[in-house]
C-alpha cells in the first residue's frame, strides 16, 4: 500500500531527479522510492558485516594451556 508525504528537496536536486525521470520514463515518486529502497539496503548491509582486517595470527595457540584453568 502506497502512503501520500510531503517532502522538501533542494532545487538543484529536483533538476537532476526530474532530468533522470525523463530519460528514464519514470514519475519523481517511482525514483524518490528506488532511491530509498537502495539506500536502506545499503545501510542494513554495512551494519551486518562483519569485520575483518588484513591481519594474522603468528604466535603459538595451545589448548592444553587454554583448557588446563
Amino acid at each position: 500500500m502506497k502512503s501520500h508525504i510531503s517532502a522538501t528537496i533542494d532545487q538543484e536536486l529536483l533538476g537532476e531527479l526530474d532530468k533522470f525521470g525523463q530519460e528514464e520514463r519514470r514519475a519523481r515518486s517511482q525514483i524518490i522510492e528506488m532511491a530509498l529502497e537502495e539506500f536502506l539496503r545499503k545501510r542494513s548491509r554495512a551494519s551486518d558485516e562483519i569485520v575483518t582486517s588484513q591481519g594474522r595470527f603468528v604466535g603459538q595457540f595451545s589448548r592444553e594451556e587454554t583448557y588446563a584453568r
